[in-house]
């Protein structure tokens, strides 16, 4: 599923986190691992006699390609994974174009990197750099938030073939981490308890015959997608829940403590960028948890 694995790093031990989960998951496909630093260069100021300085901008980014180069290797060296299966990767620009750039030259599978967060309240942001990768990236990507492991998974789908573009991926990555999996289906129209629908039964029994069925199609929609990517050793549960997707998503996660949400995005292309549907950058922005976020085909976009 996943034969090359993209890994940027900063230099950090935040970033570093990444690298756990990318070997965990390499060994499961012999995946290629691919060690990425896009280096942030500054001038060197060096003072002159009369007081003034004198930039040398060529000799401080001489000195800093050999320092990430060091660094790459002996990240490189200490992950335990077989040396041919490792490559390493330096690069100049803006960070995420690089990144998002190279993902594409080197056909990369999926992107695994973490993100600095800045709480407030109960809600945090994610970084600039993974913000931009999710946007533009042409493969999944895994953005890791804490130190916890991804035991609890939650696939979300809506009904639609885009939806189900996350479910592939998203199993893959439950295989190789050993992780338990719900497929999660939020229905706005049925939201309505036992007293409420029998109340409408009286009053308009066409309307709670339509809604009742909703519900079982989409019940019924769930437990068929379950069967098809489950298995005895590989158990598939589901939920379907009713309210407004987003709110309902989040809420979902608080209640069953998920460490992992993995769902496509509906994305708009346009001057190789695309930006989220409004579902997907609710739970973006609200999610206190690992985010796996697949950008379907572009025929399915239109």
């Amino acid at each position: 599923m996943f034969g090359k694995i993209m890994v940027p790093l900063d230099g950090s031990k935040l970033a570093e986190r990444a690298l756990g989960p990318a070997v965990t998951l390499g060994r499961c496909w012999q995946a290629q691992l691919l060690l990425v630093r896009v280096p942030v260069y500054r001038q060197l100021l060096v003072p002159g006699a009369s007081g003034y300085g004198m930039f040398l901008p060529e000799a401080e980014r001489q000195d800093s390609r050999s320092e990430v180069n060091a660094y790459l290797q002996a990240c490189r060296s200490e992950l335990g994974y077989p040396r041919q299966m490792i490559q390493t990767r330096q690069a100049s620009g803006d960070v995420a174009g690089t990144i998002v750039d190279m993902a594409m030259t080197e056909a990369v599978d999926l992107i695994v990197m973490t993100t600095h967060g800045y709480s407030g309240f109960t809600r945090w942001m994610l970084g600039s750099v993974t913000e931009r990768v999710l946007r533009s990236a042409p493969c999944p990507v895994l953005a890791l938030r804490t130190k916890s492991t991804l035991q609890r998974m939650v696939v979300t789908l809506d009904g639609s073939a885009l939806s189900e573009q996350a479910l592939e991926p998203g199993l893959a990555l439950a295989r190789g981490l050993g992780a338990e999996v719900t497929l999660v289906r939020v229905d706005q129209e049925a939201d309505l308890n036992a007293v409420e629908m029998s109340l409408l039964s009286l009053s308009e029994p066409e309307l709670s015959r339509h809604l009742a069925t909703d519900d079982c199609r989409a019940g019924y929609y769930l437990e068929c997608l379950a069967e098809k990517y489950g298995g005895p050793d590989f158990p598939v549960a589901t939920a379907l829940l009713s309210g407004l997707p987003a709110q309902g998503i989040l809420a979902y996660v608080d209640r069953h403590d998920v460490d992992l949400v993995v769902m496509a995005t509906h994305g708009y292309t346009g001057l190789r960028r695309w930006v989220y549907g409004s579902v997907t950058e609710k739970v973006l922005r609200g999610l206190g948890c690992a985010l796996l976020v697949v950008r379907p085909p572009a025929d399915l976009l239109h």
